[in-house]
């Protein structure tokens, strides 16, 4: 007889940060599942292991090189998809399919190419933090086009919040809102674990400055160059900067590339690359501001209340909006307004009661 199984399609940390939650409820109640990881990014399993208990994954893909280049990201996706159906197919044969699940987070390209092995292997499909929109299929590129796509295929959606249901409804399929979004869980998790990295405190008064969206790094180059070199002029001297430099910018924004950026930072600048979730959760909760060209990390600021500027048109996400974060929609105006009274959007942080992991997990297990 074919058993019931649940499966985990993961790329990315972050992807994995958010659905910590999730894992953690279904260890606490003794329900089995399996984690596949895609490779697309390395995932340190060990940095939530005192949330999630020890975690690995089960089945796991080569891991993509950081490489600045388009053509290589296609060539390793086909690889992997490839990769994925030829070994998947002796797993998924030995479970009950009408009643198992694969669940994806998210919208990262190896969300979509979870929904595709699902849809061809005739899984049932869960999309966690469905229903987000920019409403533009080029911004974000290409996460609001694998959105669209993995929930118009999804049987079930857990979405954050009433907006993002509201985005679905007319879909076919289960819709279930989970009031918030599982990340809540990890966040507030990562903000009350004791460390010993306090390093950030010696810095008195920081803002955190990062850039990681892979469409300004591909297609804006000069751009975002330009854009941090107006953040940087125009922000108080007397405020020092931390500068989070993701993996993939690092291959083209580095002192020896961009020299004038970090010369306009000058003795203020303490350059790191990514940091561990909840070192970086401490440094952010701890910041003046944080300025960024993506809202990966919108909802986190908006649980602590952080001032928050957005190097981008329209965000996907609505937390925070009209409150603490700002969009700058590429003018100047509004980057400079904020940069020098940043304070008025101090916000309280945000404490829920809600679980959205326990929602997700009593509708897996009664269903």
């Amino acid at each position: 007889m074919k058993k019931k199984q649940i499966y985990f399609f993961v790329g990315t940390p972050a992807e994995y940060i958010k659905i910590a939650p999730v894992i953690r409820e279904l260890r606490k109640r003794k329900i089995n599942f399996k984690i596949i990881t895609s490779g697309q990014s390395k995932i340190l399993f060990d940095e939530l292991k005192d949330f999630t208990g020890n975690i690995k994954a089960d089945i796991a893909f080569n891991i993509k090189a950081y490489k600045l280049s388009i053509p290589h990201f296609i060539l390793w996706t086909i690889r992997t998809f490839v990769a994925c159906l030829n070994s998947l197919q002796k797993e998924f044969s030995g479970v009950d399919k009408s009643s198992s699940y694969l669940i994806v987070h998210g919208d990262t390209v190896s969300s979509l190419m979870g929904t595709f092995i699902a849809k061809i292997y005739r899984m049932r499909l869960v999309h966690i933090e469905s229903g987000l929109r920019s409403f533009n299929f080029l911004e974000p590129f290409p996460e609001e086009i694998n959105r669209f796509l993995i929930s118009h295929l999804a049987d079930i959606r857990f979405c954050q919040n009433k907006s993002a249901l509201d985005n679905v409804k007319n879909l076919r399929g289960i819709n279930i809102n989970t009031k918030q979004n599982t990340l809540i869980e990890s966040f507030w998790w990562a903000v009350r674990r004791k460390t010993e990295m306090n390093f950030f405190k010696k810095f008195k008064k920081y803002y955190v400055l990062y850039v990681r969206r892979q469409d300004h790094i591909f297609f804006k180059k000069e751009w975002l160059v330009k854009i941090l070199e107006f953040v940087v002029t125009n922000a108080n001297k007397k405020i020092n900067c931390i500068f989070v430099l993701h993996p993939l910018a690092s291959v083209f924004l580095s002192p020896e590339k961009n020299a004038n950026l970090y010369y306009l930072l000058g003795k203020r600048l303490f350059l790191f690359s990514t940091l561990p979730y909840t070192d970086f959760i401490k440094v952010m909760n701890n910041a003046e501001f944080a300025v960024t060209d993506g809202c990966t990390n919108q909802e986190e600021v908006y649980y602590m209340g952080l001032p928050f500027l957005a190097l981008r048109n329209r965000t996907e996400r609505t937390e925070g909006l009209g409150k603490n974060v700002v969009i700058s929609k590429g003018n100047k105006n509004i980057i400079r307004s904020f940069l020098k009274s940043y304070k008025k959007y101090r916000r309280n942080p945000v404490v829920v009661k809600e679980r959205p992991s326990k929602i997700i997990v009593d509708y897996l297990t009664i269903h």
